[in-house]
């Protein structure tokens, strides 16, 4: 990681795989130690659809939800007032897709409790600084690639990265009160560790089409939103120009999920009496 990228996510490379400050490193490995072993806690992220509510270009800022009451893609409601973002707020920094191979493109003002009608959730606000004068000619400054294309309403979701400290299974009346069908687990107190804009995969081939048209992106910035570089020009022959995307956090906690459901014991044991049965004529 360059000088650039250390001096604003932090020197250290933390225990679950992106760039914190030292003090976030220590406090944070604490925190893992002594939580328990179980699926139910582990590192996760996700996704708020339509997060912008306000923006306000004079201030280059806007405010989103960056987390809602309403379950998940895996089944698990997220409480707002569990939020503990002691952690962020030691280097609210805000990514592009929680890209820490490119600059922070902002930073987060505050994180609140909100309750708009029947919605609970997270608000944040974030602020997308203007260009320093240090900065180099001709250089893109990574706050006005994302603040334009926030203004252009195509990057309108913000992902937040979280870590569960205490959770339980809705029993049938929170259920019923709630209407959590579906619900495998409710998150009661998380800890906010990361949060960043993000499109949204439906948003993919409106990002390249605009690309293509004129907005133009750098390639490290086009290759963190997702966008193949030098792909844009032509269509090649036997590939489809609409192609759908699927960011790679997802399909990673897809695979997570997947590992985590089998039983290494169990399937050793059926290999074992597998072998014995052959070994006794049985198969």
């Amino acid at each position: 990681m360059s000088h650039f990228l250390k001096q604003h996510y932090g020197a250290a490379l933390g225990p679950l795989g992106f760039p914190l400050t030292d003090r976030q490193a220590f406090a944070l490995e604490a925190i893992l130690k002594a939580l328990p072993k179980d699926e139910a806690f582990r590192y996760r992220k996700t996704v708020v659809a339509k997060a912008l509510t306000e923006l306000a270009p004079g201030e280059r800022s806007d405010v989103s939800w960056i987390s809602t009451e309403d379950p998940d893609r895996v089944g698990d409601v997220v409480l707002a007032r569990g939020m503990n973002d002691s952690q962020f707020k030691h280097n609210p920094i805000v990514t592009l897709n929680h890209a820490y191979s490119v600059p922070p493109v902002g930073k987060s003002l505050w994180r609140k409790c909100v309750k708009d009608g029947d919605l609970r959730g997270v608000k944040a606000k974030t602020q997308y600084p203007a260009r320093p004068d240090d900065w180099a000619a001709g250089k893109d400054w990574p706050a006005d690639v994302a603040f334009s294309l926030v203004q252009a309403d195509l990057l309108r979701g913000k992902s937040i990265g979280f870590l569960p400290t205490k959770v339980h299974i809705p029993d049938d009346k929170e259920v019923e009160k709630h209407d959590w069908k579906g619900v495998a687990c409710v998150i009661d107190e998380w800890i906010l560790l990361e949060y960043a804009c993000v499109f949204l995969p439906a948003q993919q081939n409106a990002v390249v089409e605009s690309v293509s048209k004129g907005l133009r992106l750098p390639d490290d910035f086009q290759k963190a939103l997702g966008i193949e570089v030098n792909a844009l020009a032509a269509p090649r022959p036997g590939i489809p120009e609409d192609v759908p995307f699927t960011c790679l956090s997802t399909v990673e906690e897809a695979i997570q999920v997947s590992l985590n459901r089998i039983d290494p014991i169990a399937l050793a044991d059926r290999a074992a009496q597998d072998h014995l049965d052959r070994l006794r004529g049985r198969v």
